[in-house]
């Protein structure tokens, strides 16, 4: 697929790897439809898209909750409308909780299920009639390594995304012949500003690992687009998990012990 030209979606635009795609996809020619909650950081998003790329189309901006279903309404159907057409939905919206699974809430876990599972599938779900009845169209869910096995410490989070995961699974075989495909991405540990507004609920500290720039994340993305392929991994470390899960789960579930036992906060109260 050609990126220039191309009327493109992207949710969670607002900062991290969003706002770094939108940025990526501009520079290659896309028409952006720009949708977050926070409206003001949208809207630097799409002055910085106009002052570096002067003959860019200038994005559209849309304040959006993607687990809502009038917001998600009014943004497809108005991109729609505006345009004429959706060419890919970049579902990357996502809100996260660090700390141990028995911690979490469950007000937690539901509202980390509402914006990166049902916010997903709300958005595809309005998308999909279009690109069916056009029969052409790209659909891209942004999962996590956490999503191919459950890590230490990120069970709301790697919960949700797996469950978009086998959400797409199921959904590219179901599409198959109708022209509509279907990529998911698998980014690891990436230096975004979820950390900072993220939910920490105790019990576990941050893996001191090296955390890759949301532009590699970016670029990374708007190749696997171009390329048309099925899925994106983003770590060989990913990859590997990706592999060995099935191959040999017992060194997997070795691996997450250790990792576990590594990040337990000793000094916080059970």
């Amino acid at each position: 697929m050609r990126i220039d030209g191309k009327q493109i979606v992207v949710t969670g635009a607002s900062s991290g790897i969003g706002r770094a795609l939108a940025l990526e996809l501009a520079g290659r020619g896309a028409a952006l439809t720009l949708a977050a909650r926070r409206r003001e950081l949208l809207e630097s998003a799409a002055r910085e898209i106009a002052g570096r790329f002067p003959t860019a189309t200038t994005p559209t901006v849309v304040q959006c909750d993607v687990g809502a279903p009038v917001d998600v309404s009014t943004l497809i159907g108005g991109t729609v409308e505006r345009h004429g057409d959706i060419d890919v939905l970049v579902n990357n919206a996502g809100i996260s909780a660090f700390g141990e699974a028995k911690r979490t809430t469950l007000d937690d876990y539901s509202e980390i299920m509402r914006v990166n599972f049902l916010g997903a599938v709300n958005c595809t779900l309005e998308a999909l009639p279009f690109m069916l009845r056009r029969g052409s169209g790209l659909i891209v869910n942004v999962a996590t390594v956490a999503a191919l096995h459950g890590v230490p410490y990120l069970a709301a989070y790697g919960a949700s995304k797996a469950a978009l995961v086998a959400f797409s699974q199921s959904l590219r075989a179901e599409l198959t012949g109708t022209g509509v495909r279907v990529m998911s991405v698998y980014p690891g540990y990436t230096r975004t500003e979820i950390f900072d507004v993220e939910r920490t609920v105790g019990g576990a500290r941050r893996p001191p690992v090296r955390y890759a720039e949301p532009e590699r994340v970016a670029r990374a993305i708007a190749r696997g687009i171009e390329a048309d392929r099925r899925e994106v991994y983003l770590t060989l470390s990913g990859r590997l998990l990706g592999i060995l899960r099935g191959a040999a789960p017992l060194i997997v579930e070795i691996a997450m012990r250790r990792m576990a036992r590594e990040q337990r906060d000793t000094d916080s109260t059970s």
